[in-house]
Formats: structure tokens, C-alpha cells, sequence
């Protein structure tokens, strides 16, 4: 796996849309500027450079099981805004860390871990799981463990989802991917720190 792999995002959508052109009416279809703007990202960067997740993957997987799925979740949302916003490539080990140590996570001990090649299998048996599951792009939501809802949904959707979840009356207690990426489920139990 080459995790030194960048090229623009720009470049990777209009290659994947067939064109300029044609890249021009998806956004327009699916209207994600105006759709970013409501939920206060003013600006994605679109010529942030595209690059090789699995060592940003690896990371979060780490300070779930190390931290806990509350700065799990800070650290997620430091680097969404780093790469989304400011353009920042995930796959580069000093603004991992940067982003980490801001998340409260020890940053010599963020260090040492991203030295080695730990997390490595679980992360690849989180992609293969992925594939199976039929998701190949991202935003995707996986809720209760079963129902996966694809691309930049609208929120319409996804409250859909969350009622027919209510209705059955089970809730949604499992993960798709706890046991996958070795996440101990006392800490997946553990309440969001709001």
C-alpha cells in the first residue's frame, strides 16, 4: 500500500464524474456546498490533496481503544476539518499528531504507535467488511449494525432510518465493526461526553 499517494481532489472527481461538465451537475444535483453551509462548513476545500486514509484510520482506532469514543470523536472531527476545510492530507504523520495532541491524546504515545504497524490487520478487515456491506464512498451511515445508508443523505433520510428503529423497538446496541477493530465494548457503552 502506497500511503504517500496525493492527487487534488478536484482532479479525482472530475476523472470519477467523466468531466468537467459532468462533475458540475452532480454538484448541482446533490447541492453538498449549500448543504455544508446549513450545518456551518463554510468552505470544503476542494483542492485539498485526496490521499491514503488507513494511517488517520489507524489513529482513531487507536484513541477509541486508548481514550475512549468521546475523544475518539474530537480527534475525527479535528481531522475532518483539517482535511475538508483546510486541505490538510491524511496521511501525514505531523498533522495526525498536531490534530491528536489537540484532541488531549498524549502525543509521544500517538507517536510510538503510529511507528509501528499496529492496527494495521484491523483496519484492512474494516475495509474488507466495507466492501461486503456494498459501501465504496463516503459520507456512509451504518446504524443498528444493518441498515446502511449511503452517500450525502439528506436528513430526512436518516431520521427515516432512526423511526424504523424506534417502531421495531430493539434499539440499534451493535457495531458493525467494535469486535472487527478489537474496541472493547465496555468502551463502546461508555455515553458520548457532550
Amino acid at each position: 500500500m502506497d500511503e504517500s499517494w496525493s492527487e487534488s481532489n478536484r482532479e479525482r472527481l472530475i476523472r470519477k464524474w467523466g468531466g468537467k461538465a459532468q462533475f458540475e451537475a452532480q454538484k448541482r444535483q446533490h447541492r453538498l456546498k449549500e448543504r455544508g453551509q446549513e450545518v456551518g462548513i463554510e468552505h470544503f476545500n476542494l483542492d485539498r490533496k485526496a490521499s491514503s486514509t488507513f494511517k488517520s484510520h489507524r489513529l482513531v482506532q487507536w484513541v477509541t481503544k486508548q481514550y475512549g469514543v468521546t475523544k475518539a470523536e474530537a480527534l475525527y472531527s479535528e481531522l475532518n476539518r483539517r482535511h475538508f476545510e483546510d486541505g490538510e492530507p491524511l496521511n501525514n504523520t505531523e498533522m495526525l499528531l498536531s490534530a491528536a495532541e489537540l484532541s488531549g491524546v498524549d502525543r509521544v504515545a500517538a507517536q510510538a504507535f503510529l511507528s509501528t504497524d499496529a492496527g494495521s490487520t484491523e483496519i484492512r478487515a474494516a475495509q474488507q467488511q466495507l466492501r461486503r456491506m456494498g459501501v465504496h464512498s463516503i459520507p456512509t451511515f451504518v446504524i443498528g449494525a444493518q441498515q446502511v445508508v449511503s452517500g450525502a443523505a439528506h436528513s430526512d433520510e436518516l431520521v427515516n432510518a432512526f423511526r424504523q428503529i424506534e417502531e421495531r423497538g430493539e434499539g440499534a446496541p451493535n457495531s458493525v465493526f467494535g469486535d472487527i477493530l478489537g474496541i472493547p465494548q465496555e468502551v463502546l457503552e461508555r455515553p458520548l461526553e457532550l
